[in-house]
């Protein structure tokens, strides 16, 4: 058996050695390929839902998911949202609410609620949105979003048509010994008493008793919304005479919850559909126009 020369034998151990012991030959760059790919695989799933749940807060996927819209309204405001003759509901919301629910593919559901309860229902999610007449001010704004405008209406007046002669707008109601009266949460005493600093004025707690001062001649104009004042005119056409170009701009609107823009969007995107297509015209004339002529000839 031969013998390996102990010379060599050293030089074999020292290169086994150093091979064992030699770095690798991958690049630093390389190394932090593969920590950084193992990082993202390893992400935590916890991190995931926190998107999802960002990603659904908009009301519109829940319309969708639930299959049904809810709107909040409170029914009574002539003619946006009535009881009919026969108990159904009807008005220009109300068409515009199932028109809204027929293209999102949903059945519509209405969610009546008293006046004060229209905004606290849709923060607390009782509801989708606010269509109920309801005008845009920088108060509202402070806690909700606004459509973009159904219709654009503001203050009108009312006279007793003897002396529709004497009152023909605003100004001529400015003179001492001329009685104004209104009711809470129109334009407010202190906005009348700006625009007519020398006429008398008080609030009457309810549209009807206001109506009556006049028809009784107690007062002499009542200022109102302008579809309160074209639905007294309609009622009583021999005796009131409305005077309907707006002393102030009220834009009415719809209202949604103020983080959700997705629904807005969608909401301001239908709105503009319809006004382009001529949709909304038809209904505005069905319901603003129309629907007083005839409530003025069925009294006839």
């Amino acid at each position: 058996m031969n013998r390996i020369p102990a010379g060599t034998l050293l030089v074999t151990l020292l290169v086994i050695v150093g091979s064992l012991a030699m770095p690798s030959c991958q690049s630093p760059a390389s190394k932090e390929k593969v920590q950084a790919k193992s990082e993202v695989r390893e992400k935590p799933p916890a991190e995931v839902p926190a998107v999802k749940e960002a990603a659904t807060a908009s009301a519109l996927e829940a319309i969708t998911r639930r299959g049904e819209l809810r709107v909040g309204m409170q029914v009574g405001y002539v003619p946006f949202q009535m009881q009919g003759n026969q108990g159904d509901l009807i008005g220009l919301e109300v068409d515009l609410a199932e028109m809204a629910a027929r293209r999102l593919n949903v059945v519509l559901r209405v969610v009546r609620l008293t006046w004060q309860e229209l905004i606290p229902s849709l923060l607390e999610g009782g509801t989708d949105v606010v269509m109920s007449g309801m005008s845009v001010t920088s108060e509202r704004n402070l806690q909700v979003l606004f459509t973009a405008p159904v219709v654009e209406t503001g203050r009108m007046f009312l006279v007793h048509s003897s002396s529709e002669g004497q009152f023909k707008d605003l100004e001529s109601l400015n003179k001492q010994g001329v009685f104004i009266v209104s009711t809470p949460g129109g334009m407010g005493e202190l906005r009348i008493r700006e625009l007519l600093p020398k006429a008398s004025h008080r609030e009457f707690p309810d549209r009807k008793g206001s109506i009556g001062e006049v028809l009784d001649r107690r007062a002499h104009a009542f200022i109102d919304q302008e579809f309160s004042i074209r639905l007294a005119c309609a009622m009583y056409p021999q005796a009131l005479t409305g005077r309907f170009k707006p002393i102030t701009y009220e834009p009415i609107s719809w209202a949604v919850r103020p983080d959700d823009l997705h629904w807005l969007n969608w909401l301001n995107h239908f709105i503009g559909q319809i006004k382009g297509d001529g949709r909304l015209e038809s209904l505005k004339k069905k319901w603003l126009q129309d629907y007083f002529l005839d409530i003025n000839r069925a009294d006839k």
